[in-house]
């Protein structure tokens, strides 16, 4: 597999005890009860390679298959994941029940597996994202690279069922590999990382933008450790991130008209924020005791629209919980 995986997800491996699959563990059927409010709502993720529903209780949606990276349709009535297969990958649209409906794109290479041509014309898709207006997708590939040696990772996009997926052509212009792609509420900017090769072992991470309509793309966040996971805030306000000092990660705030970045968390082991769809709360990832749960924090907003947050609490836990997947979090 050509991709490289964000470092500090890298390291981790994840192994929280509950209860069989489709079967709620009383210990986390409500979050603790710490603070003002209770998330409600179904929160898509990924453990033990299958995709789960969160909504008070988890439920497996897909099994036989490893999938990764589900997001929500507006309108919650389906969901898109990716499905890998052996040195490929592809996105697959199912209900809100976990039946597949439809496959998006077509990244199977034809040729026998092992081989040269196999290897040459397979490709990956990567990190879906459902669009706010409606049929649309965004997500990176590196399908048509036909490079052996490197993982041409560019944004993709899919406008309708009827037409074949397509590099947007900004992504390519800007030639760095990308991937993790947010988009705002009214779904004319992406947000997403870029990875770029400082030595033969260490990549940094940088967060951009592109403008779908006028193709123009501009840094956003730059840290010497890396900034990675952008989340766009449901009002567009905000964009909610990960940013590694050191060994340390946290969430972070970026105001989108251009004031300073500024902490949110001090866990150290935060992954993969998302926003709850009311914009009051954030769900992430926590590393507790070499182990990934799902936590939130309550965010209050000073007259100037300065972010604050409570101490995180817990939402729930899984078998085998994926971290780089992430969460998609829609309304009941």
């Amino acid at each position: 597999m050509r991709r490289t995986a964000i470092p500090f997800v890298a390291l981790m491996i994840a192994a929280i005890a509950i209860a069989a699959c489709g079967e709620p563990d009383s210990t986390f059927l409500t979050p603790d009860a710490n603070t003002g409010a209770s998330p409600s709502g179904q929160i898509l993720f990924v453990a033990d390679n299958s995709i789960h529903v969160w909504n008070g209780r988890i439920n497996r949606l897909t099994s036989g298959e490893d999938a990764r990276s589900p997001s929500w349709a507006p309108a919650g009535d389906r969901f898109v994941y990716v499905r890998m297969f052996e040195g490929y990958s592809e996105l697959i649209v199912a209900n809100r029940n976990g039946e597949p409906l439809l496959q998006v794109t077509n990244n199977n290479p034809g040729y026998e597996p092992h081989t040269e041509e196999y290897a040459l014309y397979a490709a990956w898709a990567f990190d879906p994202v459902w669009s706010p207006l409606g049929e649309q997708l965004i997500f990176a590939s590196d399908k048509g690279g036909l490079d052996l040696f490197s993982s041409p990772l560019y944004l993709w996009y899919s406008e309708d069922w009827e037409i074949q997926p397509y590099a947007l052509p900004a992504s390519e212009a800007l030639g760095l590999l990308q991937e993790s792609p947010s988009l705002s509420p009214d779904g004319a900017v992406a947000a997403f990382v870029t990875r770029e090769t400082v030595s033969d072992t260490v990549r940094t991470t940088e967060i951009w933008t592109i403008d779908l309509d006028t193709g123009d793309a501009e840094q956003l966040i730059v840290h010497p450790d890396g900034a990675y996971s952008p989340a766009w805030s449901p009002d567009g306000h905000d964009i909610a991130y990960v940013q590694r000092d050191g060994t340390s990660n946290d969430i972070w705030i970026r105001p989108v008209d251009g004031g300073a970045p500024y902490r949110l968390t001090d866990v150290g082991t935060c992954a993969s924020p998302v926003w709850s769809p009311d914009g009051n709360m954030i769900a992430f990832f926590q590393l507790r005791d070499a182990e990934f749960e799902a936590v939130y924090i309550e965010l209050s907003r000073d007259a100037d629209g300065h972010i604050t947050a409570t101490e995180p609490s817990r939402l729930f836990s899984a078998d085998g919980i994926d971290a780089q997947s992430g969460m998609s979090w829609i309304a009941d």
